[in-house]
């Protein structure tokens, strides 16, 4: 059973030698089984591998039970890299440890699929963003443009023909004015709603506060954003993926959860940002698994959760019956999502009560 086992099946000493190894173990590290006896793991690890092997190590001699499988990652015989999913326990005879159990399955093709994936999928986020920003253009100054001129010239009808003493005539001329300036405020709206200029030429900050007024003056909702800590500079591609999770979040919350309030934070501590979307409404029951989202109906929260780990971070929704949702998003900022920002203040708690 140990010979035939499909993960790679490992025993080592308290020196790291490699007392035997099974078949799988020659497949993952181009090592025949006998070559690996006698072996050191550390000849295979990287330096960062390295550090978190002897993490493990100390903290099974410590007592502690690694349950949940971690990701290694080895050189192999012919130079390339593997990425192992590993589990690791230890060895102990008459209460004493005497070595290491290690099993393993190499992960690279499966990890390679999923950073592709990942990649198509900014793809297509920027494709979709670049769509909104050319559709939300051409509705400010094309669409919007010819409804400005139709009402003005309404308005001059309506002027003209009340000269004329038609008087049934003007009023109607003036509520198909009123029709197209209504058409024109909603158009600006549907516009800005694509793309906010606000995020564009002042930041995330002002865009997330004109956010949390819109919540005010449709819903009734009373929002505040709140700034804790001077913010990271943030790249436009990481401040519009945080940006569109706080206008789901917000949005949820104007739909579905019944809140008189809510309050979107940001903060930030050492290398690191979390937003927080929270609200005092009657709460939801949340699916399982991330994976059942799309299968529920729940494609916001789906795409919530793609954005934040478009963004490298990670995306927690916690919500009670009757206590009310929190969305929380942390991210690591790190070079790909740091940048010199375009504007917006750096501490602010403002209520837009």
């Amino acid at each position: 059973m140990f010979e035939n086992a499909h993960d790679a099946i490992w025993l080592q000493d308290m020196q790291g030698r490699i007392t035997m190894a099974n078949k799988a173990c020659g497949e993952i590290s181009g090592y025949a089984p006998e070559e690996l006896v006698g072996m050191r793991v550390k000849d295979f690890l990287l330096e960062g591998s390295l550090n978190k092997a002897r993490q493990i190590r100390g903290g099974l001699l410590a007592g502690l039970t690694i349950d949940e499988p971690y990701e290694q990652e080895i050189m192999k015989r012919d130079g390339t890299r593997a990425l192992l999913w590993l589990t690791a326990s230890l060895i102990t005879s008459r209460g004493r440890p005497t070595g290491f159990q290690l099993i393993a399955r190499d992960i690279t093709e499966q990890a390679l699929m999923q950073e592709n994936l990942n990649f198509y999928l900014q793809q297509v986020t920027r494709a979709q963003e670049h769509e909104r920003q050319r559709i939300a253009q051409e509705l400010h100054d094309e669409t919007a443009h010819s409804l400005m001129v139709m009402a003005q010239r309404l308005d001059s009808l309506a002027l003209t023909v009340r000269r004329w003493r038609h008087k049934d005539v003007a009023t109607e001329l003036q509520e198909v004015r009123g029709n197209a300036i209504g058409a024109l405020m909603e158009l600006r709206r549907l516009a800005h709603d694509l793309r906010p200029r606000i995020l564009d030429d002042m930041g995330l900050v002002p865009a997330v506060e004109w956010l949390a007024d819109e919540l005010t003056q449709q819903n009734g909702i009373e929002a505040r954003v709140e700034v804790d800590g001077t913010l990271p500079r943030l790249s436009e591609e990481a401040q519009l993926l945080l940006f569109r999770i706080a206008q789901e979040a917000l949005r949820n919350v104007g739909k579905h959860s019944g809140a008189t309030e809510a309050t979107l934070s940001l903060q930030a501590y050492n290398d690191r940002l979390e937003m927080r979307v929270a609200d005092n409404g009657h709460g939801f029951q949340l699916p399982k698994a991330v994976g059942d989202l799309a299968a529920t109906g729940k494609l916001g929260l789906l795409g919530m959760h793609e954005r934040a780990r478009l963004l490298g971070g990670t995306l927690d929704i916690r919500s009670e019956r009757r206590r009310g949702t929190t969305v929380v998003v942390e991210l690591l900022v790190s070079a790909v999502n740091r940048q010199v920002p375009r504007g917006g203040s750096a501490r602010r708690k403002r209520p837009t009560s």
